[in-house]
């Protein structure tokens, strides 16, 4: 909690403050609607309303902690880059994605425009460039009006070299814009402005902060130039590699509010009659898994710690088991432990089982560590059911 906090005294206890602040609002939210729909079981459409509320608080809360914990990262120099082929439309797609519900509800203009593009796949942290472009994106729609306009532009210029090209992603918005005075400190951990046309403090004020940490790590530049009334753009500058054989991006129009991840997505094979076994030492994780899988026909069997879960496997037949979901913290033996006993087995399946796992670690070594020790995937929680399901899917072979 306290990663990012500077100074001492005042500094710190103020930002100490707010964090509390911050984190009590959604958590007050989830226990308070939770209540109230408890309380009206008997009115269907009321006992919605608050699971939806729940939702969109839930949400929120997760977000705070993730921006929290990734500032703490920056910070630390703790992050590193990945280098690998992606799609800069795919990319653009899923960091717009998160979003459009909001702008369509709000009116706005929401567009898209890949067309100075020359080269779609490139070489870099697709992973990483969707979060900055995820962080702009959603501030440039959370602060204009309804009936406004937000604009993604992405464009292509030459670089000192054949192989790489500058890349400009360029958010701009019609939206309440900032004061020259919050300019001063925009980058500045914990910093927002409230203006008469907003109303609330939504957020960590760590987005930009974390937008412009990652951006320099990827070796590019950001630029902001705002006005009151008026509205904000925001410009970053990142040098990428061309992918080897790479194509031309295809030209094409302005997309207006219609372009999402499904393009770069194949559709999710079937897992009904799949039998997965489900490791998790907490109750309400297992019920939620339990509950998730079973709405796609997915068989179940359940262990409530590392050790049951590797005797389970080890007791069932050949291929008895079509995947194993671990928790990575669990009593007796941890997930890695399980994973790495079932490759040493002698079982017919040993390398071949899918094992997944399903963790609150979400850090970049986490991963890298369990995929380096028998675990064929990993889904971080809090994941989403298409999350969850994908994953399987594309691990299981009926």
């Amino acid at each position: 909690m306290g990663a990012g906090l500077h100074g001492n005294g005042e500094g710190s206890s103020a930002d100490l403050a707010r964090l509390s602040h911050d984190l009590r609002t959604p958590m007050n939210s989830i226990t308070g609607f939770t209540r109230i729909a408890l309380d009206h079981l008997d009115d269907p459409a009321k006992v919605q309303d608050c699971l939806q509320k729940i939702l969109d608080s839930g949400q929120h809360m997760t977000a705070l902690i993730n921006d929290i914990l990734d500032q703490g990262r920056l910070e630390s120099g703790k992050v590193s880059m990945a280098h690998q082929p992606l799609s800069l439309r795919a990319t653009a797609a899923w960091a717009c994605d998160i979003v459009q519900v909001q702008a369509a509800e709000k009116a706005l203009d929401f567009q898209v425009d890949l067309t100075g593009v020359d080269h779609d796949k490139v070489v870099g942290d697709g992973i990483r460039l969707r979060q900055v472009l995820q962080n702009l994106v959603s501030n440039a729609v959370k602060f204009t009006p309804p009936g406004g306009a937000v604009v993604l532009t992405v464009r292509e210029e030459a670089f000192e070299g054949v192989e790489r090209s500058w890349f400009v992603f360029e958010v701009a918005d019609t939206g309440c814009g900032m004061s020259p005075e919050f300019m001063e400190v925009l980058f500045e951990p914990f910093s927002r402005e409230t203006l008469p046309t907003t109303h609330s403090e939504e957020g960590t004020g760590l987005g930009m902060v974390i937008a412009k940490g990652l951006v320099e790590l990827m070796d590019g530049a950001i630029a902001v130039d705002s006005r009151v009334g008026e509205g904000t753009t925001v410009t970053v500058r990142l040098p990428l590699q061309l992918s080897a054989g790479c194509q031309a991006a295809v030209a094409g129009d302005v997309v207006e509010m219609a372009l999402t991840a499904d393009e770069s997505e194949t559709c999710t094979p079937p897992v009904a009659g799949c039998h997965v076994l489900v490791a998790d030492d907490d109750g309400l994780s297992r019920e939620l898994l339990r509950e998730l899988l079973g709405q796609y026909g997915v068989r179940i069997t359940e262990a409530a710690d590392g050790r049951e879960a590797l005797e389970k496997v080890l007791a069932a037949d050949p291929h008895g088991f079509d995947a194993v979901l671990l928790d990575m913290h669990m009593p007796h033996l941890d997930g890695i432990a399980v994973a790495r006993a079932i490759r040493d087995s002698a079982r017919e399946d040993a390398a071949t089982l899918p094992v997944i796992a399903v963790s609150a670690d979400n850090f970049e070594e986490d991963c890298a560590r369990a995929l380096s020790h028998g675990v064929n995937a990993y889904v971080a929680k809090p994941f989403s059911s298409h999350q969850l399901i994908s994953t399987l899917a594309q691990h299981v072979a009926r």
